[in-house]
């Protein structure tokens, strides 16, 4: 786990050797849970009192410890290449997947996310379908002190309702026909000291709202049949597409509940929102396929420039179920615009719309703008001069000389 802010690093200077994953260290340490919360709070209280602060020496049980800015390691004899990766384009999800993009606005949601993972806050994420949900309440929960124990997921939109409250709260024997003898314990029980993820929490039933509350505010549950509350250690995240405002008014979704859920809200944009994030994003996924079905697939221009004007209603996982079915179905290693899906045929093609040319521009500039804009944006995609020069159906040297003239230039 990464520190708070990517630009900092925690430092033993003791042993001469520096740590970017804290929550590894201090498990070494320290032993108990209790411990390691205790500690985590007192080190994102360093952060707060450190804006303008390029070290500080902090001490963590009577243990020396330098919080320093990685721009200043090399005083310290630390090769910048031992430094851990800026994760502003590459943040572990903990699925085996990234949560890839280069966008303000997702840097701005993965920041809240470290932040919100030091305190045991409940957070209420909100967003469209695909954008992402799960990707950042894993990250909440890898980068928490619960981080060794369960996250489970649980959607409230998939377990029938007359299922839901045995599911999440469990129950005593002989409670209803059909159930275990012994009775069974609920995913709350089960999973205490870890992380749930309710996930589309506006589908759960009106009558066990108020049980949820009581989890939340008591740190405690009442499976069916019992008249004995149980204690419970949970970390609650939920996320939801719907507008729970809107619920509220209808009196589809309790209002206090609302609130106790709402206490750290995470907006995740659309992907038409963040369309920067296209670029990456169409790299990564183009990665994972290539593996999986060890093929080799480059996109047209036409292609790429359709993906920009496209509104993805579906988002990030309408855009990775695309390129999974393209890099399938598409016998010619290149993916070109007459293999899209049919509701990107009515698009029109300008590679330059998102910074249009002034009017007027003289024709010799207008095409040297223009060229270099391709040459740019392929080149982000492909990461290779061949690749590039195939795609754009030039020589290798053509395209090699006017990326180091871009680079030169500081414009790639």
């Amino acid at each position: 786990m990464n520190l708070l802010h990517d630009s900092w690093i925690l430092f033993d200077f003791k042993r001469k050797s520096h740590n970017p994953d804290l929550h590894q260290f201090f498990s070494k340490k320290f032993k108990s849970n209790e411990q390691i919360k205790r500690i985590y709070k007192e080190t994102g209280h360093y952060f707060s009192l450190m804006e303008n602060e390029s070290a500080r020496i902090i001490w963590i049980d009577e243990y020396p410890l330098l919080l320093i800015k990685k721009d200043v390691l090399t005083f310290l004899g630390v090769p910048k290449t031992t430094i851990s990766r800026d994760t502003s384009k590459d943040v572990w999800s903990g699925t085996g997947k990234k949560l890839t993009f280069q966008s303000e606005k997702m840097k701005a949601v993965t920041v809240l996310a470290r932040k919100v993972s030091f305190v045991d806050s409940t957070v209420l994420i909100l967003g469209k379908t695909g954008v992402g949900k799960s990707h950042i309440a894993k990250l909440i929960h890898q980068h928490s002190h619960r981080s060794n124990m369960q996250f489970v997921t649980v959607n409230c939109s998939s377990i029938p309702e007359s299922l839901i409250e045995a599911e999440l709260f469990g129950y005593t024997a002989g409670s209803f026909t059909g159930g275990h003898k012994g009775g069974k314990q609920g995913i709350f029980q089960s999973v205490s000291g870890g992380t749930i993820f309710l996930d589309e929490i506006g589908e759960m039933p009106f009558h066990l709202q108020a049980k949820l509350l009581e989890v939340i505010q008591e740190n405690q549950i009442r499976p069916i049949g019992s008249a004995r509350s149980i204690p419970v250690d949970v970390r609650i995240i939920a996320a939801t597409n719907r507008d729970l405002e809107e619920m509220v008014k209808k009196k589809l979704f309790r209002e206090d509940l609302f609130y106790r859920l709402n206490v750290v809200p995470i907006h995740i944009p659309s992907l038409s929102e963040r369309k920067e994030d296209l670029e990456v994003l169409i790299t990564y996924f183009s990665e994972i396929f290539s593996k999986k079905y060890e093929v080799q697939k480059v996109f047209t221009p036409e292609a790429i420039s359709a993906f920009y004007q496209y509104d993805w209603p579906g988002n990030v996982r309408e855009l990775e179920n695309i390129i999974e079915r393209l890099f399938v179905t598409v016998e010619d290693s290149t993916i070109s615009l007459k293999d899209l899906p049919e509701r990107f045929s009515a698009l029109s093609i300008n590679f330059n719309n998102e910074a249009p040319l002034p009017p007027f521009l003289p024709l010799k500039e207008a095409k040297r703008q223009f060229e270099e804009d391709l040459i740019s944006r392929a080149f982000n995609i492909y990461k290779n001069t061949y690749k590039v020069a195939e795609v754009l159906r030039v020589n290798q040297s053509t395209i090699a000389r006017k990326v180091k003239e871009l680079r030169e230039k500081g414009e790639l």
